[in-house]
């Protein structure tokens, strides 16, 4: 037991005796007990400067919290040293001694681990360095906030001036949109309004700040609007889109929202600003315009569809007579030759000077001018009919002509040609009526009553009227050779009977020819119809024409099958109609044979008397 002690209390140091008083443990421990309320002291002293002092660095509270351990172990050590011999616990002391061994081994590690972060930090001298290190630049820290102030106080008179402009400018602008029609806001990325000014203070912008389009438009029209501004956020493309929001009074007010998007300094799109202009007025206006040129273009069709394809020509000029509008203008010519020129740059000689006379007589009197002028256009002679009034200015006075020509060429070549109608109409009827006077005489000189005369006579009457007939259709030009063959073959056979063969070009013969060939050809099928071919059923006639060399015309009549023909004792009407009339009519031969099989006639006449 004393060995333990020995050991737990250190050697060299008398044991009292056991057990012992009080007064002799204060005699024998007094030390022991004084060693422990000193460290006791210090402990508590360390602890409270530690918790006071919680700013001081790791190190240095690692360091105080070793030597706290080292003075409770040795506050520890000192006690149970002091007790021993009042309370001669051996096992309980040992294990007391072994709790403050652990404690200041526990100190020990402690400042094993503290000491070389304590000899890791800065020196006196190092820190007196630090300190005036600090010191220079806590001076030069002054000196750059004195610099900083003069900064500040000249960016305080910049900012100054700079709002001083920018509330000029404001004014200009708010001026500049007084009695506008012109509204402007910007909006951030969520389309909430955070600034709005509207110059007429009126209904749409009064009070929308804070607030989104659903607060200032009706549904239908908030989303419209709400689309296009999102698309210029995500896009950072401007836009603009034209709405129409009822108004107070129940009508329409039409806007147009010009929208772009409002950057920051790094050019990233914050929100977006737009002009609101209001429309309204113009829309009106653009209406009432629009039906005005309806109606326009509705009187200009008028016009237009009045004078397509007409005759009718209008122009206007200006006092100098130099064309500067000309509509529709006269068959060979163009309005781009016209305008810029006049009369005289047109046309030259005396051709040009009634028509001169009726517009300066117009210009000189301020009244209405009329009269007839014949101009040459594309080679030939046009005839017009003009009627020209002056337009005239603010004083009265004449600025120019507007003008109407009708052109009246084709009238006047109808006129013409129905003059030329006329006279050949008298030399034709003339030259008819004395075939007919011949006809009538010779028929009656061979007919031996007047019934035989009578049907003769109106045989041949009719024949003359299908020459005629044709002749009209073609308005006296000439006739069919195949149609005149036709109407004067169907006296006696159907059309495309099989006793008539028909050969030959599409031909057509001068009036006086076809006149003649219908009798010549009336004749022939009237007597093949009573003596020849076509008086049986078996009997064929063979009619052919064409174009022979020495420029003669040949018509080509043969009867097959027939009775036998034989030349009559006397000569009757129609032998001399076919050789005597036709043929000098005509400045050619007709040649009658009677053969045997058939009657054959060949009527040769010049070619100038057919038209291809």
């Amino acid at each position: 037991m004393s060995a333990i002690l020995g050991f737990l209390f250190g050697p060299g140091r008398p044991l009292p005796p056991d057990p012992v008083s009080w007064t002799d443990a204060l005699l024998y421990g007094w030390p022991d007990l004084l060693i422990a309320i000193c460290a006791i002291v210090i402990a508590v002293a360390a602890i409270r400067f530690r918790r006071r002092r919680g700013d001081l660095p790791a190190p240095y509270r690692r360091a105080g919290l070793a030597i706290i351990l080292l003075l409770i172990a040795v506050a520890i050590r000192s006690l149970t040293a002091f007790l021993h011999p009042l309370l001669p616990l051996s096992g309980g002391m040992g294990l007391i001694a072994m709790a403050a061994a652990l404690l200041a081994l526990t100190a020990a590690i402690l400042a094993r681990f503290v000491v070389p972060e304590l000899l890791a930090l800065p020196s006196a001298r190092q820190m007196e360095r630090a300190n005036q290190h600090l010191k220079s630049e806590i001076q030069a820290h002054i000196d750059t906030m004195r610099q900083l102030t003069d900064v500040r106080n000249e960016l305080e008179e910049k900012v100054a001036r700079r709002t001083s402009e920018l509330t000029q400018t404001n004014q200009r602008f708010e001026a500049a949109l007084t009695g506008s029609d012109i509204a402007v806001f910007t909006q951030d990325r969520d389309l909430i309004f955070t600034w709005a000014y509207d110059p007429r203070l009126g209904r749409l912008f009064g009070d929308v700040v804070g607030k989104t389009d659903d607060a200032v438009f009706p549904p239908p029209v908030a989303a419209e609007v709400a689309s296009a501004k999102r698309g210029v956020v995500e896009t950072g493309h401007g836009a603009s889109i034209n709405v129409a929001v009822p108004s107070e009074d129940g009508d329409l007010q039409y806007l147009r929202l010009s929208i772009e998007p409002l950057r920051d300094a790094e050019g990233e799109t914050i929100g977006l600003t737009s002009a609101v202009v209001d429309l309204t007025e113009r829309h009106d206006y653009e209406t009432r315009l629009s039906a005005l040129t309806s109606s326009l273009a509705q009187a200009n069709a008028r016009f237009d569809l009045a004078l397509r394809g007409s005759s009718i020509s209008v122009f206007s000029q200006d006092t100098e007579l130099r064309y500067n509008w000309v509509y529709n203008p006269p068959v060979g010519l163009s309005a781009d030759e016209l305008i810029g020129k006049s009369d005289s740059d047109m046309w030259d000689g005396p051709e040009v000077s009634p028509l001169l006379a009726i517009k300066q007589g117009a210009l000189s009197s301020g009244e209405v001018r009329t009269g007839d002028v014949v101009l040459p256009i594309g080679g030939s002679e046009h005839h017009f009919k003009v009627r020209v009034e002056p337009i005239l200015g603010t004083d009265h006075e004449p600025i120019g002509l507007a003008g109407v020509a009708v052109d009246t060429t084709e009238a006047h070549r109808q006129e013409a040609h129905l003059r030329l109608v006329m006279r050949e109409l008298t030399h034709r009827s003339k030259n008819l009526l004395a075939v007919i006077q011949a006809m009538a005489r010779q028929t009656a000189a061979r007919s031996d009553d007047p019934e035989t005369f009578v049907i003769r006579f109106s045989a041949r009457l009719r024949a003359m009227a299908a020459s005629q007939d044709l002749l009209v259709a073609q308005e006296w030009h000439g006739a069919s050779l195949r149609e005149l063959v036709e109407a004067q073959l169907a006296q006696a056979v159907e059309p495309g009977s099989g006793q008539v063969a028909i050969t030959g070009p599409d031909l057509s013969l001068k009036p006086d020819a076809a006149q003649n060939i219908g009798l010549a050809l009336h004749e022939l099928t009237t007597n093949a119809s009573k003596y020849g071919a076509l008086s049986s059923p078996g009997g064929r006639i063979l009619l052919s024409w064409s174009i022979r060399d020495g420029g003669l015309f040949r018509l080509h009549w043969e009867e097959q099958g027939g009775p036998e023909a034989r030349k009559p004792q006397r000569t009757g009407f129609g032998v001399t109609l076919l050789e005597r009339t036709v043929g000098q009519a005509l400045d050619g031969t007709v040649e009658l044979d009677f053969r045997p099989s058939g009657v054959v006639c060949n009527i040769d006449i010049p070619a100038s008397h057919v038209k291809a």
